[in-house]
């Protein structure tokens, strides 16, 4: 009799700690603000902002749930997202898309504006930019602040709550990307093609520090490894894309040919992207990486059973999912149509494609 009542408490204990448990998992949940929101939408989520045909007025957000648990089945991918949420088009040409602080901010660059959303897509403010300003281009946060890069040759520092200006900084020629880094911004100016420098933003008093040289028509910055990492576009003629590192010391070193870049647990993912029929967006890729560690290339691609169309379409970006280091990279459709996504395992191994439900996909961000 001892026994069976020493095995019936060993048994309610399993179960209230398995209750204890998922009452722990509930708990530590995200809750996102998804306020007014037409759709119930997973915990994780991610965004893809696809940036449309200029001047169309046609730059949407799609919404995937990489978990696939969406309640209704048709939430697991949800087109036009944004206008399903707020019954108007989101804007002209979607430049940049970013989640700070629970809130999704988008830089649209022909509408000249930055809305600001909840986790829903649903809105909740913007701002435009005037002629003087220049058209906004691309984003970084930190301390309550977004950092918009114009094209008038300043970085304006804008309070994410309230979203007003509070003050610029002048930089170089037609900024592109922004990165922040050890309590610096880092701004490649790429004057249309023929600037050369990035600039060093010091955040604390928010004034330039220094430009350093990097190979001309700097577009592409990353940080990984605390160190910053430049993709160069060239001239279009003799000298190529160039993937560049800054060093300690200010300088700049070249490393490879590459197009583009994303990176996950010290290690860079680039892809080189050589496009030679425009018409239908077609070329070869090259996937290689980068130990930001040790310094080292290798040459192997990262990918190990990708689809023959993922080295043959032209290539838009690519972005890794923090948490589970799955790769997802984006496509030109063939000709005038709707973009891809690839995604890949963080091991190389292929997951699955699927239409990214816009025109030129531009950035994907994940919530988790």
């Amino acid at each position: 009799m001892k026994t069976k009542q020493l095995l019936w408490s060993m048994l309610c204990m399993l179960m209230l700690l398995g209750s204890l448990t998922a009452c722990s998992d509930d708990d530590n949940e995200k809750k996102w603000n998804d306020d007014q929101s037409k759709v119930e939408l997973p915990g994780k989520r991610a965004f893809i902002l696809n940036q449309g045909k200029s001047k169309d007025n046609n730059a949407n957000i799609t919404f995937y749930a990489p978990n696939k648990d969406a309640k209704a089945n048709s939430n697991n991918l949800i087109y036009k997202l944004y206008y399903l949420q707020n019954g108007e088009a989101l804007g002209d040409t979607g430049q940049d898309i970013i989640e700070y602080e629970d809130n999704i901010y988008v830089i649209l660059y022909g509408s000249s504006k930055m809305v600001k959303l909840n986790t829903a897509c649903v809105k909740e403010a913007e701002i435009s930019f005037s002629e003087e300003d220049g058209k906004p281009r691309y984003m970084a946060a930190d301390n309550g602040k977004i950092y918009v890069t114009l094209y008038s040759g300043k970085v304006a520092r804008i309070d994410a709550s309230s979203m007003k200006i509070e003050a610029y900084v002048g930089v170089g020629k037609n900024p592109e990307q922004i990165v922040k880094s050890n309590g610096k911004l880092y701004v490649a100016n790429s004057g249309w093609g023929a600037e050369k420098t990035v600039s060093v933003i010091n955040l604390n008093s928010f004034s330039k520090e220094k430009d350093i040289e990097v190979v001309i028509n700097p577009n592409l910055l990353l940080e990984a490894n605390n160190e910053i990492f430049v993709i160069s576009y060239g001239n279009f003629a003799d000298i190529p894309y160039t993937f560049q590192r800054i060093k300690a010391d200010g300088t700049s070193e070249k490393i490879a040919t590459a197009s583009y870049f994303a990176s996950h647990n010290g290690i860079i993912y680039l892809i080189h992207s050589d496009i030679t029929d425009w018409k239908e967006y077609a070329g070869t890729n090259k996937f290689f990486s980068y130990d930001t560690k040790t310094h080292q290339l290798n040459n192997t691609s990262f990918l190990n059973n990708a689809p023959k169309a993922i080295s043959i379409r032209g290539i838009r970006g690519m972005d890794v999912d923090p948490k589970t280091g799955d790769i997802y990279i984006y496509t030109y459709g063939k000709g005038l149509v709707n973009g891809d996504v690839f995604r890949f395992k963080s091991d190389g191994t292929f997951v699955e494609t699927f239409d990214c439900g816009g025109l030129f996909p531009s950035k994907i961000i994940f919530l988790q």
